[in-house]
């Protein structure tokens, strides 16, 4: 157990420096092997290792700045040199055990080259996007920069036409009285007595089933809908879950319950830019990318065994779950 406990320790400080090494072929505090245009001063020796004063300021570089503010006097970066020297230490050791040729090491040195050759078919892919693009970009897509304030509001409707004024004189009544008894509710625990209500009570066949839900509706939507005496009432609501006064239109009397408020947003083409191009690029590295795997893929050859694919085994799995449903068996 001692020597694994000491084994596991040497590999997870040395395992990232390998995977560089390996991938990059030199640079940086760990590796074995000088970079040849590198002949600024040698600042250390670790063994046959040669720590130059350009590979110090690179790892110097990759700090925070307000890290690299503590390293300014030469005391403070020998500080820094010797925690580069103990890494160097620990790289040599682990080099001396043979853990390059470790399972573990092997495999994050293929993630790590995976993920360089991303980042470089990423880059050279994405290119410069033209001011043309951008601008058609934001013309076909103003919903996503331009938009009303909207509100989401759930109504319970009394339909009363203006002609009947009967009908009407009942409507108001019964709508005032509905009004105090769902306040006084939801006042108290019943928090959706509202929408219970609505699906009882309203009489619009399209929101009543949903317990008055309307959605998210801008004033222009509401107006169009049910009138501005409604898109008033429930614009004019501030808190979710606030019920308003109720509200004469053509069509009859409305309850109105505020469900929540979207703010509304008018972004210029210079505000929105940056997200344009941040989508525009993304969109455009991985159009590229799936190009690429895709040509890999076509000068390769490549096949699946699905009778070896079936013996492994996955610990823990519930394979009666994964197994596809039996058709039931036709009677006589």
């Amino acid at each position: 157990m001692h020597t694994r406990s000491i084994r596991t320790r040497v590999l997870s400080a040395a395992l990232a420096v390998l995977a560089l090494s390996a991938c990059e072929g030199g640079g940086g505090a760990g590796p074995a092997k000088q970079a040849p245009q590198d002949s600024s001063p040698v600042v250390a020796v670790i063994n046959d290792r040669n720590l130059t004063a350009n590979e110090v300021k690179a790892k110097l570089d990759e700090q925070p700045l307000f890290v690299r503010n503590r390293y300014a006097t030469l005391e403070k970066k020998k500080e820094f040199v010797d925690n580069l020297v103990r890494f160097e230490l620990l790289v040599q050791e682990a080099r001396r055990q043979g853990l390059e040729d470790d399972p573990e090491i092997k495999a994050t040195v293929e993630k790590v080259m995976v993920q360089k050759l991303l980042r470089k078919q990423q880059e050279a892919a994405a290119g410069k996007l033209d001011e043309p693009e951008l601008r058609k970009y934001f013309e076909e897509h103003q919903s996503e920069f331009v938009r009303p304030e909207r509100v989401r509001v759930s109504h319970i409707f009394l339909e009363a036409p203006q002609a009947d004024a009967g009908k009407r004189a009942q409507a108001r009544t019964a709508a005032t009285k509905l009004l105090a008894d769902l306040k006084g509710k939801e006042a108290g625990p019943t928090k959706s007595a509202f929408e219970l209500a609505a699906s009882e009570q309203s009489q619009d066949p399209v929101s009543k089933s949903s317990g008055g839900d309307l959605g998210f509706r801008s004033r222009e939507e509401l107006t169009q809908s049910w009138g501005t005496a409604l898109a008033e009432a429930a614009f004019g609501l501030k808190t979710p879950a606030d019920i308003g006064q109720v509200v004469e239109t053509e069509k009859g009397f409305h309850l109105v319950k505020l469900q929540s408020r979207q703010v509304g947003m008018d972004l210029s083409f210079e505000q929105a830019r940056p997200r344009i191009e941040a989508r525009l690029l993304g969109e455009r590295r991985s159009k590229a990318m799936e190009g690429f795997i895709d040509g890999l893929r076509t000068k390769a050859k490549i096949e699946v065994k699905d009778a070896a694919l079936e013996q492994v085994k996955i610990e823990g799995a519930d394979t009666k779950a994964a197994e596809p449903a039996m058709a039931p068996t036709a009677q006589p």
